[in-house]
């Protein structure tokens, strides 16, 4: 008899002590409020591939990395300007033409992540100071910058750039004055 109780006990005691993490695991996600939760991993293909497309501009070569970009997307953004994929390989080229020394971690070190999200969307996102020396005004300049890279696949279909463009406006009416 005692051994039936023991064995009762050791049932109902191990049976009632699942996890409820374990059962959320398994669940379908809750697209309530648009799938927006997820999971975030910053060695992932996605941040390795912005990590390289990142090196490349900085280093003036960001044409190297034009594979890595949808010729197809409409959906380049610079704040609220729209370019194609020409107008965004062109754009950072033309930064080399105005500051040198550019660098995202002269400051801190780049923070970068991507996101794959419940309803499939896989955005990589960095946020950093940009720095450069301007060519024209001689001026050190930092930017803050948002950044972020949707991905299908190993493609880049979507890019939303973020920051102040005041600096880069100076250094653009300052080349003009030469």
């Amino acid at each position: 008899m005692k051994k039936a109780i023991f064995l009762a006990a050791a049932i109902l005691l191990f049976g009632c002590n699942q996890s409820p993490q374990n059962e959320s695991l398994s669940a379908a996600p809750d697209m309530t409020f648009g799938g927006w939760s997820g999971t975030v991993d910053d060695n992932s293909m996605e941040s390795q591939m912005t990590r390289k497309l990142m090196t490349k501009y900085t280093e003036g070569n960001f044409r190297d990395i034009a594979d890595m970009i949808s010729d197809d997307s409409k959906e380049y953004f610079f704040n609220d300007v729209a370019v194609d994929k020409e107008g965004w390989l062109s754009a950072a080229e033309g930064h080399h033409d105005l500051f040198d020394t550019i660098a995202n971690d002269k400051v801190q070190a780049v923070n970068l992540t991507t996101a794959r999200f419940d309803n499939g969307s896989v955005w990589s996102l960095a946020w950093f100071q940009w720095t450069g020396k301007g060519k024209f005004t001689g001026e050190e300049v930092k930017i803050y910058v948002h950044h972020g890279f949707r991905f299908e696949g190993d493609k880049i279909v979507a890019a939303y750039h973020f920051f102040d463009p005041s600096l880069f406006d100076r250094e653009i009416a300052a080349s003009k004055k030469e």
